[in-house]
């Protein structure tokens, strides 16, 4: 009985100690391509060193196909957005990252890397030591651009100096008239949008949390080390897979029944009763 009751501790340990990982190995260097760019990655048995393939302009190992289904499980998000665009800087050309505008801000060991990334924009914060918790340290502003054929459109709302058109009073008032909207200098009408996200109001961007969908059943968790050191943003540690966090279910107080003698409708029943006719007056 013994040796059953040990067999299944040391299975259940075993289980407990084999969780599943994800190591990240990312280096980019903010001057341009210097040979050493590469993106690493580990999940159990399945390994990747990647780095961009100038003649294909693309990954030269493609596997970046297999890191999104790790990032998108059935279609659910259980690893930032972001930091898988992020990661992809490796695996692209130095232009890519001129458009994308890839830009990083330093402060002693603590990071902000910000970029814009197929119509949406994203802001990443470490904390003072450099560390980005993958639950908390990444942000997202989302549909910034409408999609066509992949040219990528701000929409106007999101420019400088742009004002939404005046409505008329009522339908028998013309609508003002309104000067023709200025043209950026990609030739693109203010009123249409524009695609250099130099016009960009940055003030009317919002952003929210980028994290894991609340209906997915398993989510990574942990920690990554960012580095900015002579221009080259380096990435790395070990995520692992957990359940994701339940909510706590809201409690709802009891409502206290009222006494019957501080029931103000009983006692307004009780003044408006009908006496009746022939009571006997009051002694």
């Amino acid at each position: 009985m013994k040796k059953i009751v040990l067999a299944l501790v040391l299975a259940f340990s075993s289980l407990a100690f084999c969780a599943e990982t994800l190591k990240i190995d990312f280096r980019y260097s903010l001057n341009g391509d210097d040979g050493k760019n590469h993106l690493h990655w580990q999940n159990g048995s399945t390994k990747a060193k990647d780095a961009y393939d100038a003649v294909s302009g693309a990954s030269k190992k493609m596997s970046t196909k297999l890191l999104k289904a790790i990032q998108s499980e059935n279609k659910k998000k259980v690893l930032p957005q972001g930091l898988y665009a992020l990661l992809l800087f490796a695996v692209t050309s130095p232009e890519q990252a001129e458009t994308d505008r890839l830009h990083v801000v330093q402060n002693g060991d603590a990071l902000e890397i910000s970029f814009v990334h197929r119509g949406n924009a994203y802001k990443v914060t470490t904390d003072e030591k450099g560390w980005l918790n993958v639950l908390t340290a990444f942000t997202i502003a989302q549909e910034l651009a409408t999609n066509s054929n992949r040219v990528f459109t701000i929409k106007p709302e999101f420019l400088q100096g742009y004002e939404p058109p005046q409505k008329a009073e009522d339908t028998n008032q013309e609508s003002p008239k309104t000067e023709p909207s200025k043209k950026t200098n990609q030739g693109t009408p203010t009123a249409s949008g524009s695609t250099d996200w130099n016009l960009v109001d940055w003030e009317k961007v919002s952003y929210e949390p980028d994290k894991y969908e609340e209906s997915a059943a398993q989510i990574w968790s942990g920690k990554l080390k960012a580095k900015l050191k002579n221009n080259v943003l380096t990435i790395s540690g070990k995520l692992k897979k957990i359940d994701r966090p339940q909510k706590p279910e809201p409690k709802i107080e009891p409502k206290a029944e009222p006494k019957s003698d501080e029931n103000p409708v009983a006692e307004d029943m009780k003044e408006d009763a009908p006496k009746p006719e022939n009571a006997p007056a009051p002694i």
